[in-house]
């Protein structure tokens, strides 16, 4: 990577500086990267209550292994209406709501900014989110420093930071103009938990009709392993379960239409 120097004086030009951990790689790396650089930051996390099993925990252990303190948010996504009712402006009203809630608790604690995950690949992507961003005045240090995801990833090696599979909100899993209940997220949650221990790499689970039909998106090399699992799948509550062709497709919620 070319702009390691760049992004360490970037970062230092800001501290004390509150990144917004999602548990995910890239907000993973940028933290173990400041705590590296002895940079002046805490970790704030927002649990929505979409968030896939696993990157809560993610974050606090990574938090704690680095010795960086660890604030998280509690925020109830479904009392934002955008996002209860599945609204074409869901992923900005709850980025925007998140945000803000990072913000206020970083301006509590005498942080000068706040950084996030963003890199630059993700600038080329219709990412919604990256408005509120903008309109909140969150920094993006990877983005501005022209850092994109392999470069991330080779910095992930070298910071001992285990790199995830790419995730994404649980609402993403139902079809826009669907209302997003707290019973399809759960089975959502728990389907996608069981299939993880038996198959590595992505995995979506989309629901359809008001979570009646699971739509299992995974590597198409585990198709065999994941028809044996279906009927697990349905015994969590959903009516049916099929295997998507063609394994996981980015695009989130309306993926599973193309």
């Amino acid at each position: 990577m070319t702009h390691d120097a760049d992004l360490a004086l970037l970062l230092k030009s800001c501290e004390p500086i509150a990144i917004a951990l999602s548990g995910g790689t890239d907000s993973s790396v940028l933290l173990a990267y400041a705590r590296r650089h002895g940079i002046r930051a805490i970790a704030i996390s927002v649990d929505t209550g979409l968030t896939p099993p696993g990157e809560l925990e993610a974050a606090r252990v990574l938090s704690e292994r680095l010795g960086i303190s660890h604030i998280v948010i509690p925020l109830d996504a479904l009392d934002i209406p955008a996002v209860r009712e599945n609204r074409p402006d869901r992923c900005y009203a709850c980025k925007r709501a998140m945000m803000e809630a990072v913000v206020r608790e970083a301006e509590r604690r005498g942080c000068r900014a706040v950084v996030d995950g963003t890199h630059a690949d993700d600038r080329s992507a219709a990412r919604p989110g990256m408005r509120a961003l903008a309109e909140l005045g969150i920094r993006s240090p990877f983005a501005e420093c022209d850092i994109g995801k392999k470069d991330i990833e080779a910095l992930a090696a070298d910071l001992g930071v285990p790199v995830r599979p790419p995730s994404a909100c649980l609402a993403t899993r139902i079809p826009a103009g669907d209302a997003v209940t707290r019973e399809c997220l759960a089975l959502v949650a728990a389907a996608e938990a069981l299939i993880a221990k038996e198959i590595p790499g992505t995995i979506r689970v989309r629901c359809i009709g008001e979570g009646a039909r699971a739509s299992v998106e995974a590597d198409p090399a585990y198709h065999d392993r994941l028809e044996e699992l279906l009927d697990a799948v349905r015994d969590l509550g959903f009516e049916d379960a099929v295997i998507a062709s063609g394994g996981y497709r980015e695009g989130g919620a309306d993926a599973w239409k193309r």
